[in-house]
C-alpha cells in the first residue's frame, strides 16, 4: 500500500468516526434511548462530571432516560468537531430546560473514544 492509500484510509477512517458521533448525537436529541445502544460498546463508561464516572451500556442509557424525565428541554449542539486517531473531540452547547424555566445555553466540551465503530468512552465539561 503506498502512502497516499494510507493517509487517504486513515482519512475515511477519521470521517467515519466524525459521522457515528455526530449520529448518535442526533439520535440523543431526537431518537428513543433505546436507539443509543447500537452506538455504545458494552462496556462503555461515560464520565459527565470530574465526581462521576458511569460503566456499562445498560447503566449510560439508564443515566440518559433519568436526565431526560428530569429537564424538559436536554438538547446537545455540536459547535465544532476534530478527530485525533480514535477520539473525536467536540466542542458543544446544551439547551437545558427545567419544567416551567426558560432554557439555559451551558457551553461544554466532549471527548469519544471509538472501538470496533461503537463508542466505548465519553467524557464531558461543561462550562
Amino acid at each position: 500500500m503506498d502512502e497516499f492509500t494510507r493517509a487517504t484510509y486513515t482519512a475515511i477512517e477519521r470521517l467515519e468516526f466524525e459521522l457515528i458521533v455526530r449520529d448518535f448525537i442526533t439520535v440523543l436529541n431526537e431518537g428513543s434511548t433505546r436507539e443509543l445502544h447500537a452506538f455504545l460498546a458494552d462496556d462503555v463508561h461515560y464520565r459527565p462530571s470530574a465526581q462521576l464516572t458511569v460503566y456499562g451500556r445498560s447503566d449510560v442509557v439508564a443515566m440518559i432516560e433519568a436526565i431526560k424525565r428530569t429537564f424538559q428541554e436536554w438538547r446537545v449542539f455540536l459547535v465544532s468537531v476534530a478527530v485525533t486517531g480514535d477520539v473525536v473531540l467536540a466542542e458543544q452547547s446544551m439547551s437545558l430546560r427545567l419544567p416551567g424555566c426558560e432554557p439555559h445555553l451551558v457551553m461544554g466540551f466532549a471527548s469519544f473514544r471509538l472501538q470496533n465503530s461503537r463508542i466505548s468512552a465519553w467524557h464531558q465539561i461543561h462550562a
